[in-house]
């Protein structure tokens, strides 16, 4: 479920085995609370989620990759099978059980700094970390230089339409990140009912710039500006 839960789509329901969330327990024990906590992250993330799902669409970025992807010169991540890139987030699934494993090795490739996505513990790329891991929290990590999207947890997404968007800055690089904002549903952006609002990140000025299409007044949210504070190791 750590491994769905960064794919594009995230699905958990199937045939010939119990799927659902309350099939591993109830609020309060560790199974369930688990996958409610994977289930939640998913949601803060979907403004993120949509827009890279709009950049897919529209321009053909690909969402999920091997990290050999942007880092073709790090000799070190073209045989990594259990680490990838979704979006600028570098996803570290624990795919061995607990009763086996209570850390993970994992290497953050060269070329640019990396921030602990729970801690904001800041590492230095191109070395291999080793890290505690629990049930409930994977090891995720952000490059320095990227505009993380985020917004409330809900119960369902057409609940989030009304809700603020954050847009968490992880310093360290010129960095741009386009919102994409639609009906949230039908196919009315095929005829151009969209709105795009870029976002660039000017590193040595320490400076936000925002740049809304003329649609924007109609697919609009409150937007809310977030700059990450390192901690540095």
């Amino acid at each position: 479920f750590q491994w769905a839960t960064f794919l594009p789509m995230l699905r958990s329901h199937g045939s010939d085995t119990p799927r659902e969330i309350w099939r591993f327990g109830e609020v309060g024990t560790p199974y369930y609370d688990a996958i409610l906590k994977m289930i939640n992250l998913r949601y803060t993330l979907l403004p993120y989620i949509y827009s890279m799902a709009a950049a897919q669409y529209f321009s053909g970025y690909t969402m999920a990759r091997p990290l050999a992807f942007d880092y073709p010169d790090d000799e070190a991540v073209y045989d990594l099978k259990d680490e990838y890139l979704f979006g600028n987030i570098l996803v570290c699934p624990v795919t061995r059980p607990m009763s086996e494993a209570t850390s993970r090795k994992i290497y953050l490739p060269q070329g640019n700094r990396w921030y602990d996505y729970w801690t904001n513990k800041a590492y230095d790329g191109g070395q291999w970390i080793e890290v505690p891991v629990s049930i409930d929290r994977m090891p995720l990590y952000v490059k320095a230089g990227s505009i993380i999207l985020t917004s409330d947890v809900v119960e369902y997404s057409a609940a989030q339409s009304d809700r603020p968007i954050t847009v968490n800055v992880y310093p360290g690089a010129d960095t741009t990140f386009s919102l994409y904002q639609d009906s949230g549903d039908g196919y009315a952006f095929e005829q151009g009912d969209y709105s795009i609002t870029k976002f660039e990140w000017n590193d040595r000025k320490q400076r936000l710039k925002t740049i809304a299409d003329k649609k924007s007044k109609k697919h609009c949210r409150k937007i809310k500006v977030s700059v990450l504070t390192p901690q540095l190791l």
